[in-house]
């Protein structure tokens, strides 16, 4: 039984048995997207959406001095919210590529491990995928091998309006969008932190550059899903 419970003020998610989730696939994904994958469920990626508008496929959040800051992926004009995911692509007509990759060497240049993954970010960045999914999808295993989280996880068949009983969905959440009512967040030392304090929801970038070896770890805590 998979259900969601929310009022005005909260929304979380029951305790309920779960082997597997299925979600969308996300550009640098938050880092509640990555926490049961962290705990050894079953990641299932939903690859027969339709593309929806001001969602996590194209848009992320990380943190800067000002605090949050969203980094969006241009796209191709057109009706993206009656395309396939697979089909949307990435406008290139500026180099929104080389603006990110600033902004998140400007925002994350002095955290802790973020030199150990520059030159691969660099990487990357230099890559100009026609299509958003691919872009996503080449960034989700460069993450998860980083993150030494596994790499195996399974692809949906084929649209279904209903999961199997042991498959939690999570495909109408945003989960970059979640906060502590719906999934235990586990502070830990942010760049900024003196000015915002500990920011909730944000990439999984963020966790990456500012605990290093102990971003697992921090991941297995925050998959402990406890409705106040």
């Amino acid at each position: 039984m998979n259900y969601l419970l929310a009022d005005s003020k909260r929304m979380f998610l029951p305790c309920l048995p779960m082997t597997a989730y299925c979600t969308h696939l996300h550009y640098w994904p938050a880092c509640q997207w990555l926490a049961p994958l962290a705990s050894g469920k079953t990641l299932i990626l939903e690859a027969h959406d339709h593309y929806q508008k001001k969602s996590g496929r194209n848009r992320t959040t990380i943190l800067s001095s000002y605090g949050p800051t969203k980094l969006s992926v241009p796209l191709l004009k057109g009706k993206h919210q009656q395309m396939p995911y697979q089909d949307v692509q990435i406008a290139w007509d500026a180099p929104w590529n080389r603006t990110h990759w600033r902004t998140i060497r400007s925002c994350y240049g002095r955290a802790p491990f973020y030199e150990h993954f520059e030159d691969d970010l660099a990487v990357l960045y230099e890559r100009k995928d026609v299509f958003l999914w691919d872009w996503n999808l080449a960034l989700f295993h460069w993450l998860l091998h980083q993150m030494q989280l596994p790499e195996d996880f399974n692809f949906t068949a084929s649209w279904k309006t209903v999961l199997d009983s042991d498959t939690l969905d999570l495909r109408q959440i945003d989960m970059d969008k979640v906060t502590d009512h719906i999934l235990s967040q586990t502070p830990y030392p942010q760049v900024f932190a003196d000015r915002h304090g500990f920011t909730p929801g944000l990439s999984a970038l963020d966790l990456l550059f500012c605990a290093g070896p102990q971003a697992r770890m921090i991941l297995r805590k925050m998959n402990r899903i406890e409705p106040e």
